[in-house]
């Protein structure tokens, strides 16, 4: 049974409890943990994004540019991605970010700078197994208005741990959170 550390604290008080005590403590009450997964460890200064604007590259056919507002900047994104509006609000890695083993640097696409990327679902480590195809390809969209600039692991939960327990056929009573 996998479940998030985040979730499980909203019914036990577990926030500061150290990670490695809180595994032995669960074993040995009966409840193997299996392995501890931290989400969104490879991913750092990602923020919210609102697309102000896009024009059509003029040396690329599809390459576009845009201007996007993280709050407290304009920057100009050179993307080839086709499923992005002006007005969507989009997870925007900035210079120095970090994504798994990609470091975002200011770059030349065709001509015309570039300061950080869009970031699609994958990119940011998210599950999409059980995400729409809409959502897993391209830019991953935003779904509602967010304050620019906030960090986008705490938005969209990467910034959670989640624990894998092996539970057996006796412990019926683990089946759930409650």
């Amino acid at each position: 049974m996998f479940i998030s550390l985040k979730w499980l604290n909203d019914f036990v008080e577990i926030e500061d409890i150290e990670l490695n005590e809180f595994k032995e403590k669960m074993t040995m009450s009966g409840t193997m943990v299996e392995g501890i997964e931290e989400l969104g460890v490879e991913v750092s200064d990602v923020v919210v994004g609102k697309i102000l604007s896009i024009e059509k590259h003029p040396d690329a056919d599809r390459l576009v540019i845009t201007k996007v507002d993280i709050g407290y900047e304009t920057l100009q994104i050179v993307t080839g991605a086709d499923n992005i509006n002006e007005g969507d609000y989009i997870p925007v890695a900035k210079v120095g970010a970090k994504l798994k083993d990609l470091k975002i640097k200011k770059s030349k696409l065709r001509g015309i700078e570039s300061s950080g990327m869009m970031c699609s679902a994958g990119e940011l480590g998210m599950n999409t197994s059980l995400m729409s195809k809409a959502d897993t390809e391209g830019i991953y969209i935003l779904k509602e208005e967010l304050p620019l600039g906030s960090d986008v692991k705490a938005i969209l939960g990467l910034d959670d741990k989640i624990v894998e327990f092996e539970l057996t056929a006796n412990r019926a009573d683990c089946l759930s959170v409650m």
